[in-house]
């Protein structure tokens, strides 16, 4: 027997509501970011236009100003867009408001970061919950091996389920996600269990983009799938993923946020640009990425470069114009920050500076927070005041880290910092067709090079400034020369042997230390004579360099246990 007041199958509005922000603290601006030729919301978009079931599909937000872009491209692919004047985190409410506001008996929860729905199963899964008018929500049975659905983002309800379950949640965690509360009360919904073919049951389970590695996934899969003129959907990918299991490992260390979880707020300080290189931020970049993605904690820097700063958006960060001990570098068009203008936010700062120079002692006691400090590879005076010491690498020389005025240490090949850049070109076999590349500042030094290149049959690249193709030629090169840095590592780790032309004594120190703990003969080079004494016997043979492995994960667990402990202490005092 029907429940009264209960619309019949046939008369069912069914309204699929696409649920985005501008705004996530992981990937900002993600639903723009592309996959292939197009954004990600336009697939999501796209399949749901396959479908023969919806009716309608309205893009639902939030009404900040930073989500504007969204309500202007959904003006633009004439989509409807319910742009929500409530709370900011009570999403119950925001998709309530919005079945209300455009009608819909049945209401499909899209996210808007899942770029793989599929329109056949949710057609299927609404017509199982028009054919049983009593039903509240249709749920995929489990699968018997306990594998996972690889149609993630989609979720079905009646829009009368909706309307409860929003009155329900009385709790900020309840309000802030997609309905838990029909999980945690099952008695009060009327749930319908619905088999879907085996096919969509995978082990495998990041299908939903929230950071750059999720992004890398979609995009790597996409671009094999294209080699072979197939398309990008999920039952091509699922296949694909099952002859390729290797891809899964672009982005399964992500960590899936749970419903309660204490999320940190970290904060790095970065010299770039100019006289410091981009060495600081390009391994910073790699850090936090990590940090984003196996913690789930979003990441803020503060730089004072341009180009520092167009490199963060890019990557999917937030960046600040300041500087530390140091004048700023004034930058048209940039509001300047100060360290205690931003900490207060935050719950744990990073330092990347240039070793040669640092704040005033007694600098961390004008810190407005009191929070856990930790710096990259800088043994100046004022370093002695930070938690930890992350040293990515063979840096430490004649330092006793037993003496107490030294803080807790990190160093060694285990936490060496390889970026995904670097990485990623592993993949695939790449041949050395480059003889030697060079990236020196000294531009007199560069025009020798240039010079020689022009002189002899080898073939030499030289760089004269940050380049986007950086990693791919140092992959192609067979030697690499440069003043000491972290670039060394990401040469060994592709197999191309680093050549060292010091630009101080301290890099000539660094180089030397790094020689002999690799194992590597001494390659200082500080003429064009040792030049040639290097390349002379290219054509006897490959020279066989040290294996290296990404260290950052190592990284990461120290400063989570920073991080644990400094908070264990402060509940002591």
């Amino acid at each position: 027997m029907k429940k009264k007041n209960v619309p019949t199958a046939k008369s069912e509005k069914v309204v699929a509501f696409v649920v985005a922000r501008l705004s996530s603290s992981r990937l900002p601006a993600k639903h723009f970011r592309k996959i292939g030729f197009k954004p990600l919301i336009s697939w999501i978009i796209d399949q749901l236009r396959l479908s023969t079931e919806v009716d309608e599909i309205v893009i639902t937000t939030v009404a900040e100003e930073g989500n504007r872009p969204l309500q202007m491209w959904a003006e633009e692919e004439k989509i409807p867009c319910f742009w929500y004047e409530g709370e900011v985190d009570h999403v119950t409410t925001r998709l309530r408001k919005a079945a209300e506001q455009y009608g819909a008996d049945i209401s499909i929860l899209v996210s808007g970061d899942c770029p793989l729905i599929y329109a056949p199963l949710i057609d299927m899964l609404v017509k199982a919950l028009k054919n049983d008018v009593v039903c509240d929500i249709v749920c995929p049975t489990p699968f018997l091996q306990k594998k996972p659905l690889a149609l993630q983002g989609i979720s079905l309800a009646r829009t009368r389920a909706w309307q409860m379950g929003d009155d329900l949640s009385d709790r900020p965690e309840l309000k802030e996600h997609h309905f838990p509360i029909f999980a945690q009360r099952p008695d009060l919904f009327n749930a319908k269990m619905v088999s879907l073919p085996d096919e969509f049951y995978f082990s495998f389970n990041r299908f939903s983009v929230d950071t750059l590695a999720d992004l890398e996934f979609m995009n790597t899969v996409y671009a094999v799938l294209s080699e072979r003129q197939q398309l990008f959907d999920l039952p091509s990918v699922l296949r694909l993923v099952a002859e390729k299991p290797e891809l899964c490992i672009i982005n399964e260390h992500v960590h899936q946020r749970r419903l309660v979880e204490n999320i940190k707020k970290v904060l790095f300080v970065i010299d770039a640009g100019g006289r410091f290189g981009y060495g600081h931020l390009m391994r910073s970049l790699e850090l936090a990425s990590q940090i984003t993605e196996r913690l789930s904690w979003p990441v803020a820097f503060m730089v004072d470069d341009r180009l520092a700063l167009e490199l963060l958006v890019e990557h999917g960060f937030i960046g600040f114009c300041g500087a530390l001990g140091r004048k700023v570098n004034f930058l048209a068009g940039q509001k300047t920050f100060r360290i205690n203008d931003l900490i207060c936010d935050y719950d744990l700062l990073v330092i990347d500076i240039f070793d040669q120079r640092g704040p005033e002692k007694g600098w961390r006691q004008e810190l407005a927070k009191k929070v856990p400090v930790a710096a990259f590879d800088n043994f100046q005076p004022w370093s002695l005041e930070v938690d930890l010491l992350l040293v990515p690498g063979l840096m430490l020389k004649n330092i006793n880290l037993a003496d107490p005025i030294f803080p807790k240490t990190v160093s060694g090949l285990d936490y060496v910092i390889i970026r995904r850049e670097i990485r990623r070109l592993t993949r695939r076999p790449i041949k050395k067709d480059i003889d030697l590349l060079v990236y020196l500042h000294d531009a007199k030094l560069r025009h020798l090079f240039e010079a020689l290149a022009a002189q002899t049959d080898y073939r030499i690249i030289v760089l004269s400034s940050f380049d986007n193709n950086f990693p791919t030629l140092l992959a192609r090169s067979r030697y690499f020369l440069s003043g000491f840095g972290s670039s060394f590592y990401e040469a060994l780790y592709l197999d191309t042997t680093p050549l060292c032309w010091p630009d101080s004594k301290a890099h000539l120190s660094d180089a030397h230390n790094f020689y002999e703990k690799t194992g590597l003969s001494v390659k200082v080079i500080q003429s064009l004579a040792d030049i040639y004494e290097v390349l002379m016997p290219l054509q006897k043979g490959r020279v066989f360099n040290p294996e290296i492995k990404d260290g950052t994960p190592h990284l990461v667990a120290a400063l989570f246990e920073l991080l644990e402990s400094f908070n264990i202490d402060a509940e002591k005092l």
